[in-house]
């Protein structure tokens, strides 16, 4: 489990505001906030994997050294859930393009596959530094289906943003992309039989858009 593509964020503030999203008491609105919130710090620590040129910028006073992006981003996020994470992270990285994916789950007994249903996303990925942002990874199949849907469209710098991933899905997304970053806030333990993450923080979709 330990690797440096899989980046646990060691930040006080970050566990801080995870406190809150786990919170049952905590109220839709103020959850969509600090998710939004956790957003920013996932995309501040993804900024480490995106493509910098060095360039001069003259101040009122002298010559500096400094950085622009040099290659362009691209944020995908995945319904409905990482709404409010998707804006977190496009507030710190705001000149990103931005596609959505949605999925359904099929269950059939003890199986459990992905449907993607809904795409935006642009014919050709290959010039963009991909962020996939969604807020639980936990069986890892939608994230793995995302992937393909990427790589289909000739994506391949690709980086995973989530606020809780579970070792499950964190294991079925090494056993298929060995090479790709995951930046979490968390990684919790288990699954539960309906495949939620345990402890997590429940359905963080409806939670956010006020279900449940």
């Amino acid at each position: 489990m330990e690797s440096e593509k899989i980046i646990v964020v060691d930040n006080p503030l970050a566990k801080h505001y995870l406190t809150i999203l786990r919170d049952r008491n905590t109220p839709p609105q103020v959850f969509r906030e600090y998710l939004r919130k956790t957003g920013f710090i996932l995309g501040y620590e993804a900024s480490k994997y995106l493509k910098w040129s060095n360039i001069f910028v003259e101040t009122p006073l002298a010559r500096a050294n400094g950085l622009k992006p040099g290659k362009p981003a691209f944020i995908i996020g995945i319904l409905g859930a990482s709404i409010p994470l998707v804006h977190g992270i496009w507030d710190a990285i705001p000149w990103a393009g931005l596609g959505l994916v949605a999925a359904r789950r099929i269950e059939s007994g003890e199986e459990l596959d992905v449907e993607i249903y809904y795409q935006r996303l642009p014919e050709d990925l290959s010039q963009f530094t991909i962020l996939i942002g969604d807020p639980m990874l936990a069986t890892g199949k939608t994230m793995a289906k995302t992937i393909e849907i990427i790589h289909e469209r000739k994506g391949r710098d690709i980086v995973i943003l989530t606020v809780i991933a579970s070792r499950y899905g964190i294991e079925y997304i090494r056993s298929r992309y060995k090479d790709i970053p995951i930046i979490t806030i968390e990684i919790d333990p288990f699954l539960n039989d309906k495949y939620f993450i345990i402890p997590g923080l429940g359905d963080a979709g409806d939670r956010g858009l006020g279900y449940g």
